[in-house]
């Protein structure tokens, strides 16, 4: 998710350009996920202090269902909100002070700007808590650990009734 950036800062504030987001570009979340970009769109505005970046991502990744164990793919949609500051003047390519809030991103001094990690740091904070392939999942069996969602369980209520809270039971009736 690279663009160049260099004409853009050297128009004034308030100058605006639209990107598609490209499909297929795969951008590493963390040890395990990987969000691969389906589309979207990002809008550039030139701001004083550089480009304010806004717009929506779309992509899907590949999740494990906190209830059955499955992997499945989920589709996300992640609105992205970010300023950018140059590292280096548009005009004398003197190097520039690091922005002074920690929150800005950096452009680099090829004057590209990498929306990757903006992106990455905003798919990490929607992503869900407990995933879940279905609403409708009906998981593992606590006994037998059978996957409830291919075949039914076949263990029988006194095996369930050996579990630890199972004296909690008899208040649900």
């Amino acid at each position: 998710m690279l663009m160049n950036v260099a004409q853009l800062l050297k128009w004034p504030v308030g100058t605006t350009r639209i990107y598609p987001v490209e499909p297929d570009e795969a951008i590493a979340l963390d040890g395990q996920h990987t969000l691969v970009t389906t589309g979207g769109r990002v809008r550039l505005d030139r701001i004083p202090s550089g480009i304010l970046v806004r717009g929506d991502v779309e992509g899907a990744l590949e999740l494990e269902c906190v209830r059955c164990l499955e992997p499945f793919q989920a589709h996300l949609r992640v609105h992205v909100e970010e300023e950018f500051a140059p590292s280096v003047d548009i005009h004398s390519g003197a190097p520039l002070p690091p922005p002074e809030d920690d929150l800005t991103f950096v452009i680099d001094h090829n004057h590209i700007l990498d929306l990757s990690e903006a992106v990455r740091q905003n798919v990490l904070a929607t992503l869900p808590i407990n995933p879940v392939c279905n609403p409708e999942c009906a998981g593992l069996c606590p006994v037998c650990g059978a996957n409830r969602n291919e075949a039914p369980c076949t263990c029988t209520e006194d095996e369930l009734g050996n579990r630890p809270f199972a004296a909690l039971r008899s208040l649900l009736h």
